[in-house]
């Protein structure tokens, strides 16, 4: 299962896409995405393949070009990371989906997020080839102790494992605990994978990029295919990527508005979040199910958790958006609450 599957919904609900108001998925609500017009010469060429004044781009102030490749959306090179390791994965759980669907050679473990917070000590008792976390994690949006994070590099180092940092939803932590660009001159086992679709609200161009020393960025390079990021998305990257140093600040304000609206209508939040996305408890007298089609009536589309291991249906995540949108998702849960005693 995947948030933000608008197409079978509007169909399955008698609705246009456009009069859907998507909590499922988790893209930035708080920035405009603008419209990109493709030349005749953008679709009959193959795009282009010197990506080196687009890892400009993406690397802003935070890190060196040579610290950058460009990749296709971060799902496509998981799997594709994923398939080429021999030896054991950790994975930290609960985690994407996309994780779990991602076929490796050797044997995964999974180790709760809480376990390896409170004691990275117990990596020690395993042997491992690469580690696998979410920061923030998915889907509470916790991040990992700053201390224990260094502890895992530490420990990972150590052994001669790889940890692979998914940071696809970084750009909406305020006020971060760690600067990666140290964590790459350190620790030159790490990878640090970042997904812009999200935080461009540009799913549909497919766009992200791997961090990590040079060494291994040339690499990963030379196992990528030619021509694989198409024109719209380097078009896209070129001319529309702005300061999104804006964005956590905005995400904070919101994420507070939807937790205290959320507490006070009796539904339980789910650890500490501090990405743009929040999961929550339903109280026992109402069922997921039921709240998810009594949402989808008002075109209103949320993630319902049935298929985490560590969750179930009683467990809902939802988006945070902008204070009008929010406000219609906790008036339909208010009204639902309220008739559903």
């Amino acid at each position: 299962m995947h948030g933000g599957d608008i197409y079978d919904f509007a169909i399955n609900n008698n609705t246009t896409i456009s009069g859907i108001l998507d909590f499922s998925a988790n893209m930035n609500d708080f920035i405009r995405v603008k419209n990109l017009t493709l030349k005749r010469e953008y679709i009959e060429n193959y795009p282009e393949n010197n990506l080196s004044k687009y890892k400009k781009i993406l690397a802003c102030d935070e890190f060196n070009s040579d610290n950058i490749a460009i990749v296709p959306g971060l799902t496509p090179f998981i799997h594709s990371f994923m398939g080429s390791i021999k030896g054991n994965v950790i994975i930290v759980s609960p985690v994407f989906t996309e994780y779990m669907k991602s076929k490796t050679n050797g044997k995964k473990i999974l180790i709760p997020f809480n376990i390896l917070n409170r004691n990275p000590e117990i990596l020690k008792n395993y042997d491992f080839e690469t580690l696998f976390l979410v920061y923030p994690d998915s889907p509470t949006g916790q991040i990992m102790n700053s201390n224990s994070l260094l502890s895992i590099l530490e420990i990972s180092m150590k052994k001669n494992s790889t940890v692979f940092i998914d940071e696809s939803f970084i750009w909406f932590v305020n006020n971060r605990k760690i600067n990666e660009r140290d964590l790459i001159e350190k620790y030159h086992n790490i990878i640090i994978g970042r997904s812009m679709t999200k935080v461009l609200s540009i799913p549909g161009l497919r766009l992200a990029y791997i961090v990590s020393n040079p060494d291994r960025i040339s690499i990963i390079e030379n196992n990528l295919e030619p021509w694989r990021i198409n024109e719209a998305a380097l078009l896209y990257i070129s001319s529309h990527v702005e300061d999104l140093s804006h964005i956590a600040k905005k995400t904070e304000v919101e994420r507070k508005y939807l937790i205290k609206s959320l507490a006070n209508k009796g539904f339980n939040i789910i650890g500490n979040p501090q990405a743009n996305y929040i999961t929550f408890k339903l109280p026992k007298n109402i069922d997921g199910y039921k709240l998810k089609a009594y949402l989808a009536g008002r075109n209103i589309m949320v993630r319902i958790l049935d298929d985490y291991n560590e969750f179930g249906s009683n467990y809902i995540r939802v988006n945070v958006k902008r204070r009008i949108k929010n406000r219609i998702l906790i008036n339909a849960l208010y009204y639902y609450g309220g008739t559903h005693d």
